[in-house]
């Protein structure tokens, strides 16, 4: 197999022309030089990297959207992208299901669930990831009562480093299919992925500036009334912005799409960037903006598609670290990055976000068996991290704490085992079915142990 398709991929490589060998990802703090970047039109194609790559020992690694702030796809060795399978492949309408190829957006997957009246149940606040990176690192949105995207995977197509591709599902390879629901890129490369969905829905959107003991007071409550709930603290003032959205069977807002656009595009894209940029020069200068620019009071409702409220275009660049605890410990641990943010010494110009999510059965998932919490803090792009986020993690360590897998962390395998009751489950899986590593590289070897 891997001989005749040597030969297809230089026939493929002749025909394209020059090789791209350099890669950055989308903040740009990541960045490898490769062996090759490529972009396989087939499956064949695909499992001919894989063999050439194992022919000359090289690491593989699979590449989406590049929106990982930490160094998991970067190699020296193959990186795979999958631009060109970004197709919906199948849609069975009776089980609500659908499969799509592993490169597709997760804006566009969306745009096309709706059109067969499917969605999600449940999404992130971005949505330029492609499905397999998303699922790969965990990504998630918020809702006690709801769960992460991989949560909705019921079948994954893997290519392993043996060059077979294997189907995985709730009756076929139902261990697998456990484990590679979010897998790092570590089983193989994700050719497409079966998702349980259900019927499109709309969102009521209701946003609140308020005071942030106003804001914390009601978040507890709404946590437990409403769907969808989240809210962002703006460092060095006391107001806050609740975001609440719920399922409703209502029309959606006339004025929907003027309201998006003058909201993400305007304020929260375009004048936003500008303040970070004015910041870098006149740090003492955030107080006092933030304090005059935001107003308690202010308030927006809107109706719209559930991915159009759930999502929103993030244009301004930055550096992101998540970590998921104990929900029952989510405030108690939001007042204490208060405090480190209050003893920085440089001002910090992006929210804090707080957000709340169900269990799931996932071994890696950081919402694994138990009600989790999440706090992200961001820094704009190019701004040193390195104090606020090592004080950061500190924090999250007294609280068992999992890091997103997609973003900035520095933990390692050792710490990282004793957090995940079944680490051993997917360490299985993973030998199984890459047992000479060819998936692996320097960030992989950290986290995972080998």
């Amino acid at each position: 197999m891997y001989e005749t398709g040597r030969s297809l991929l230089l026939t493929v490589l002749a025909i394209r022309g020059k090789l791209k060998k350099k890669w950055k990802n989308w903040t740009g703090n990541q960045t490898a030089t490769t062996e090759g970047i490529f972009v396989p039109k087939s499956e064949d194609e695909i499992t001919s990297l894989i063999g050439k790559g194992v022919a000359n020992r090289w690491k593989i690694r699979p590449v989406g959207s590049s929106h990982s702030f930490n160094s998991i796809c970067v190699t020296d060795g193959l990186l795979i992208s999958l631009d060109h399978f970004s197709k919906v492949v199948d849609v069975n309408s009776d089980r609500l299901q659908v499969t799509a190829g592993g490169g597709i957006t997760l804006s566009a997957l969306n745009i096309e669930l709706d059109k067969h009246g499917l969605a999600l149940p449940n999404l992130g606040d971005i949505d330029s990831q492609t499905l397999a990176g998303a699922i790969s690192t965990g990504t998630h949105g918020t809702g006690k009562n709801f769960s992460s995207i991989s949560a909705a995977v019921v079948g994954i197509r893997i290519a392993t480093g043996d060059g077979a591709i294997i189907e995985v599902s709730k009756s076929h390879n139902p261990e697998i299919l456990e484990s590679a629901r979010v897998s790092l890129g570590a089983l193989g490369i994700i050719i497409s992925v079966t998702l349980q969905c259900i019927e499109s829905f709309n969102l009521e959107s209701i946003e609140l500036t308020d005071s942030l003991s106003s804001v914390l007071e009601r978040f507890e409550y709404e946590d437990s009334q409403s769907d969808f709930v989240e809210f962002f603290w703006y460092p060095h003032t006391e107001i806050a912005e609740l975001k609440i959205n719920n399922r409703t069977t209502d029309l959606p807002t006339r004025n929907g799409n003027i309201q998006r656009f003058l909201n993400d595009e305007i304020l929260r894209n375009a004048s936003f960037g500008f303040l970070n940029k004015y910041w870098r020069y006149f740090p003492s200068h955030v107080p006092g903006i933030l304090n005059k620019a935001l107003k308690v009071g202010d308030s927006r409702i809107q109706i719209d598609r559930s991915y159009r409220v759930f999502c929103s275009k993030r244009r301004v660049k930055f550096l992101e670290m998540e970590y998921a605890i104990p929900r029952e410990c989510l405030l108690e641990v939001f007042k204490k990055v208060q405090k480190i943010i209050e003893n920085l010494s440089t001002p910090i110009t992006f929210p804090i976000e707080v957000r709340s999510l169900g269990p799931d059965d996932i071994p890696l998932s950081p919402a694994f068996g138990r009600n989790t919490g999440y706090i992200a803090v961001h820094v704009y792009k190019g701004a040193d991290h390195s104090s606020f986020f090592s004080q950061i993690e500190n924090l999250m360590r007294d609280y068992e704490g999992r890091p997103h897998w997609g973003k900035l962390h520095t933990l390692s395998s050792r710490e990282l085992m004793t957090l995940y009751p079944e680490w051993e489950k997917f360490a299985l899986i993973r030998k199984r079915l890459d047992p000479d590593s060819h998936f692996s590289n320097d960030y992989l070897e950290r986290v995972l142990g080998y």
